[in-house]
């Protein structure tokens, strides 16, 4: 089986359930029909069928398999019962059109439960050629271990992430030590996770071995709102964890200085390479919004803010191409407003030169040249280094289309700034400026080298496209 969401409709209003279930199917439809080249998550129900015995509540109806069946899903029933045979549980589930049945080890005559099933599950495939998958749950204090002799009858191995019979409980963190385990020891047998996922914690469980993940609130509780939005994140996530991690960690943990005491200090590296997530992000721009990016933008892993940065920048460079200016000026106004609101999360050297060109840049552009300085200063006067970076850089989409005005007031105003990544930014930007307009930069350092003397980063890389007798009227050693 694909990796798979199965929808748990637990919290679900029984009510709500035949409505939801044509949405849950359309939306999933939406996103099966994108024209991406990227593997989706295979999407299948999830039916908590529950006694109010073996757990303290009643759950979703076992008729509703019918509903889902008719839309045409996968339906995976787990069942968290006492007596799933004595009480129909696994009769009414077949009738109904189940794919799958779990029922749980911990209930008391869980053996010949086990074996009624592989006997059933013989019997539809001999006589109906129907297959029916059987899982086996245990809950979060029970070994996996303890199911090692009863593994060549079942095929499916639920490990339960929080207590069972309440949605909506927080995630085991012990759970994904199990999840190694149980990937180690059942290596034929499809891992499913079920509690508490949402999509903070899906990267973690998918990265250890499950192929089937039980969401249930993340997608239930946005039914009325994002519903879709949130099940096309998951779908972004995954394609991001697909990705082959062969990225230098210990040389890119340096160079962004992702160590105790660095500007870089709380990010983690996932290992994926900056030209593998550009690529992935020149794929999914076209069919995100911007609040996609809203959980990418919060992540703790780096590479999830890049995914975000590299898209915010095609969607600024898709806008500058509108020929309706109305248009293109209520769009740009809408993503530099969402870039701001975001601003904190671009916090390292490549996030700020990959995001400040294209978007911050391109929006300046578009605005007169005093409305662009009144932006800009808010930018210089930052004590956030990363904002008076982005000030700065953010000039670089000036200078490639020869202007040099904006370029200089900015870099004036930084040039004499106490961080040495301002002064190598300050350099950049003259050096591009320079390209095109050689004698005004030449001029720009002179009439600038005060008594303090300009720091020599910034005069390192504003004079390395000049010639050496250029260079040597302003490098000093």
């Amino acid at each position: 089986m694909k990796k798979n969401i199965s929808l748990s409709i637990l919290k679900l209003d029984k009510k709500e359930i035949p409505t939801f279930l044509k949405r849950y199917r359309e939306e999933v439809q939406r996103i099966e029909n994108l024209q991406i080249n990227v593997e989706k998550f295979y999407n299948i129900i999830h039916f908590d069928v529950m006694d109010a015995n073996f757990v303290p509540n009643v759950g979703v109806d076992l008729e509703y398999i019918k509903t889902a069946k008719n839309l045409g899903f996968y339906v995976d029933t787990h069942l968290m019962v006492s007596n799933p045979i004595g009480d129909k549980y696994v009769e009414k589930a077949i009738e109904y059109g189940t794919d799958d049945i779990t029922i749980h080890y911990e209930i008391e005559n869980f053996e010949s439960v086990l074996s009624y099933l592989y006997e059933k599950k013989e019997l539809l495939k001999k006589k109906y050629d129907r297959n029916l998958v059987i899982g086996v749950s245990i809950k979060p204090k029970t070994n996996i271990e303890a199911l090692k002799k009863y593994k060549d009858k079942f095929s499916k191995l639920l490990i339960m992430s929080v207590e069972p019979g309440l949605g909506g409980q927080k995630y085991i963190e012990d759970t994904t030590q199990k999840l190694k385990q149980a990937r180690k020891m059942y290596k034929d047998h499809i891992i499913q996770v079920d509690g508490g996922i949402n999509f903070i914690n899906v990267k973690e469980v998918i990265n250890n071995g499950v192929d089937s993940i039980v969401v249930g609130s993340y997608l239930t509780d946005s039914y009325n709102i994002k519903l879709y939005k949130n099940l096309l994140k998951l779908n972004v996530l995954k394609s991001i964890e697909d990705l082959p991690k062969n990225r230098n960690i210990p040389f890119d943990t340096k160079l962004l200085q992702i160590v105790k005491g660095g500007y870089g200090e709380g990010d983690l590296l996932v290992g994926i390479s900056v030209p593998d997530i550009r690529s992935l992000a020149n794929k999914w721009y076209k069919y995100i919004d911007p609040d996609i990016c809203d959980d990418f933008f919060f992540s703790k892993y780096h590479e999830y803010r890049q995914f975000a940065c590299i898209c915010l920048s095609n969607m600024m460079k898709n806008i500058l191409n509108l020929k309706d200016e109305i248009l293109k000026k209520e769009k740009s106004i809408n993503l530099f407003s969402y870039f701001e609101s975001n601003i904190q999360y671009i916090n390292n050297w490549d996030l700020t030169d990959e995001i400040a060109p294209n978007v911050l840049g391109n929006f300046l552009l578009l605005q007169s040249e005093i409305e662009a300085k009144k932006i800009l200063k808010k930018y210089i006067n930052s004590k956030n280094i990363w904002i008076r970076r982005m000030s700065v850089v953010a000039c670089l989409t000036y200078a490639r289309k020869g202007y040099k005005d904006i370029p200089f007031f900015i870099c004036k105003k930084l040039l004499y700034d106490k961080e040495v990544l301002i002064n190598k930014a300050v350099g950049w930007v003259l050096r591009e400026v320079y390209k095109k307009h050689p004698r005004e930069v030449i001029e720009f350092l002179v009439s600038n080298n005060d008594e303090e003397k300009i720091p020599r980063f910034v005069i390192s890389y504003a004079t390395e496209k000049m010639s050496k007798e250029e260079k040597n009227k302003y490098v000093k050693r």
